[in-house]
Parts: structure tokens; C-alpha cells; sequence
């Protein structure tokens, strides 16, 4: 992830431009999914505990389980 700066009408924007390498691949899910779906916080689409939904927070590479799981 790269973050570009620019200013308009005197306010500083930050956006961030993601490339390929920066989204989670398949098989990274995939893992990241087994575990949530054993986990006794499963809700649905979403964690009990921390109340993250699972398909936003794994399309990262970099993503981590907020309670450690993965």
C-alpha cells in the first residue's frame, strides 16, 4: 500500500492506493476461515467477541484476528 498526498482548497487528502501484493490470496483465507468457523465466538458472518465481520477484515495480507486466532 502506497499513500498519496494532495490539497485541495487547503486541506491535506491522504488516499490510500493498494496494489495486488497487499490483498490476503485464497488460501490465506481460506485458513483464516476454518479457524473462525471452530471458534465459539462465530456469529453468523461476524465475531462475537469483537464484532469484526470475517469477509471484511480477511482481504488484507496483513490481517490479523483481533483476539490472536490467527
Amino acid at each position: 500500500m502506497r499513500v498519496e498526498e494532495s490539497i485541495i482548497d487547503g486541506i491535506t487528502i491522504y488516499t490510500k492506493i493498494y496494489e495486488e501484493s497487499d490483498f490476503a490470496t485464497e488460501q490465506q483465507k481460506e485458513t483464516w476461515k476454518s479457524v473462525c468457523n471452530t471458534c465459539e465466538f462465530k456469529n453468523n458472518d461476524s465475531c462475537g467477541n469483537c464484532g469484526c465481520l470475517f469477509e471484511s477484515l480477511m482481504n488484507l495480507a496483513e490481517a490479523k484476528c483481533p483476539i490472536d486466532k490467527w
